[in-house]
């Protein structure tokens, strides 16, 4: 009886401990917003603190330019410019950072780089990344970084609500707007080429990056993610599958997991997602960030958009 009594007291707490491991795994999976904005919240002073001081300066001294409805957008070229626009939904204006290639000529027509800046961070913090206008310059794109509503609005990779405190309950859809519309400004101020419109972003960006992916999937031409702050069902990726994705990540990465990136990776593979995959040994949350634009670019340059149609056609006859 007594050898009864100690077997069932063992299987009782045996089963706690699988149940605690099971919820903490869990949580591992998919963690609150509370504790993915304390963990990122250090992401901006230690990525301003590793940027050169030249590139802190970049865009500083640049004043928020109005646009103007029916009224063509004149800027400085080969400089980062912060215009603004009137974010009805939000009632409020809104600024966003631009960088037009040192060659532009505004009677050509260019590719375009939607960049997401991570958690507390900025549109002009992202464009001065050491490397990436000298990259706009060289390959002749077009820069366009959205504030995304504000500096926490994860561009509604967490659902559309999200708001505390002084937020709006709809941050989140506020953040994902304020994407779609500096695209749909963006396009209408300069000959953007259809075929060739690529995200990328960075942490918190990365996430966003893979979540516009995923819900617009017939604007993309392909995407390249540093370290994506992506949480949520893996299996939504199905829609996005004909987008060509760069991911990188940084295996001491505090951050954000390497092995969460790795589980996006697995699905990428699974669903035949052409990728590249970049781990970085011994690589961090913020230098990984601008040591791979050769990469990305190249890929970019690969990659222009799928005509989809002729896929879809192609399925059909094979299947009769």
């Amino acid at each position: 009886m007594f050898k009864l009594f100690i077997l069932h007291k063992y299987s009782v707490v045996f089963a706690f401990l699988i149940l605690f491991l099971f919820h903490a795994y869990g949580h591992a999976q998919t963690p609150p917003v509370e504790q993915l904005e304390n963990d990122l919240s250090i992401e901006a002073s230690s990525t301003r603190s590793e940027l050169p001081n030249d590139q802190l300066a970049a865009g500083a001294g640049d004043q928020s330019q109005q646009v103007e409805e029916n009224k063509k957008l004149d800027v400085k070229i080969g400089a980062i410019v912060f215009p603004s626009y009137d974010f009805e939904m939000g009632n409020k204006k809104l600024s966003y950072g631009l960088y037009l290639p040192k060659t532009f000529d505004e009677s050509k027509t260019y590719p375009l780089v939607v960049v997401l800046h991570g958690l507390n961070s900025n549109p002009g913090q992202i464009l001065a990344y050491p490397g990436l206008t000298k990259y706009a310059d060289d390959k002749n794109y077009i820069l366009v970084a959205p504030m995304g509503y504000n500096e926490r609005g994860w561009y509604g990779s967490r659902g559309e609500g999200g708001g505390r405190g002084g937020d709006p309950e709809n941050l989140g859809k506020l953040s994902e707007q304020d994407v779609m519309n500096v695209l749909k400004l963006t396009r209408k101020n300069f000959k953007i080429d259809s075929d060739r419109i690529y995200l990328f972003g960075h942490s918190m960006g990365g996430g966003g990056s893979m979540h516009l992916a995923m819900k617009y999937p017939k604007v993309w031409a392909a995407i390249a993610v540093i370290a994506p702050a992506a949480y949520g069902d893996r299996t939504r990726l199905e829609s996005a599958k004909h987008i060509p994705a760069y991911v990188v990540q940084g295996d001491r990465d505090r951050l954000v997991s390497v092995r969460a990136t790795r589980r996006w990776v697995e699905k990428m593979k699974e669903l035949g997602m052409k990728h590249e995959y970049v781990e970085v040994k011994n690589g961090g949350h913020v230098r990984v960030a601008w040591q791979h634009f050769d990469g990305i670019f190249d890929f970019f340059a690969a990659n222009p958009r799928r005509d989809l149609s002729n896929t879809k056609k192609n399925s059909k006859k094979s299947k009769k």
